[in-house]
């Protein structure tokens, strides 16, 4: 099932919430989603990140599929139940490159987090009612990034959620 990037209601959050002075932005238009901006370490700082609540809940899935063009960052893809930011996040990280890329993201690619730090949750991510994505670039390298979401997918399907 391919997601309509347009009917998710994005919003930015950066580490201005602690302090930081990274900023960020994005723009949809019919290339897809423009997530773009300059990462800052200054005052404990590091990380620019989007969040979107999705019109429905995700499937089960057997992938998410992303077709994107990046600028050779490393960048983080998140799930989640909530958006409340203390409760666990589904992380799973993706490199790119200069040019369009087809990025494929198992359940198992994917690392409960809670504020970037590893914790243990259950149930698993497919018994979850996953109602959150988000993208996230949280980095030490500081400077100009953008990274251009042209679709994201699920692929095959991994069983019913709880």
């Amino acid at each position: 099932m391919r997601l309509d990037l347009a009917q998710i209601d994005w919003r930015v959050i950066n580490d201005g919430v602690m302090g930081g002075r990274s900023r960020s932005s994005f723009s949809l238009d019919q290339r897809g989603l423009h997530f773009r901006g300059t990462l800052s370490t200054a005052f404990g700082g590091g990380f620019a990140s989007i969040r979107g609540e999705l019109p429905h809940a995700l499937e089960p899935f057997e992938g998410l599929r992303l077709e994107c063009r990046g600028d050779g960052r490393r960048y983080q893809l998140r799930l989640r139940e909530s958006d409340d930011s203390n409760a666990v996040a589904w992380r799973a990280f993706f490199d790119t490159g200069g040019g369009v890329e087809t990025i494929t993201l198992a359940p198992g690619d994917f690392v409960p987090v809670i504020r970037g730090r590893a914790v243990e949750a259950r149930p698993g991510l497919s018994e979850r009612r996953l109602r959150h994505l988000g993208f996230m670039l949280s980095s030490k390298q500081e400077g100009d990034f953008e990274l251009t979401v042209l679709a994201v997918e699920t692929v095959g399907a991994a069983g019913p959620h709880a």
